[in-house]
């Protein structure tokens, strides 16, 4: 098993070896994700941000494992992330003032969770 970053955040590609560089928007990072969690890969990392705040903005990563199997419950969030980033994005516009900032946040979410992924995995050992 081994950790992908889908993402198109700059930050996040210059500081990890295992990214999936999404040239796109937040919609392309989602889809690509989709499309590897049906080859199967499962979700490490909520595909949706807690902060709806984060949802507006033009960058996204998130966390994947390839475990070379199909893992249902990664599909329908994946799914239904996609629906709720379409619903919510319906009537808004991304967010491209604050770029920058939203590129730090975003990788000190996928360094929190590879973190956390990396505790998890060692209590389970």
């Amino acid at each position: 098993m081994s950790l992908k970053i889908v993402s198109n955040n700059s930050l996040v590609k210059e500081k990890f070896d295992c990214v999936e560089f999404v040239d796109g928007n937040y919609i392309d990072v989602l889809t690509t994700a989709r499309d590897l969690i049906h080859k199967g890969c499962s979700l490490v990392s909520h595909p949706l941000p807690a902060s709806i705040r984060m949802v507006f903005s033009s960058v996204r990563s998130i966390v994947i494992e390839d475990e070379n199997c199909f893992d249902e419950n990664s599909v329908l969030i994946i799914e239904e992330s996609i629906d709720k980033y379409n619903l919510t994005m319906k009537n808004r516009n991304i967010d491209f003032k604050n770029v920058r900032d939203y590129e730090l946040v975003d990788l000190m979410l996928v360094e929190s969770a590879l973190e956390e992924y990396k505790a998890l995995n060692n209590l389970k050992k």
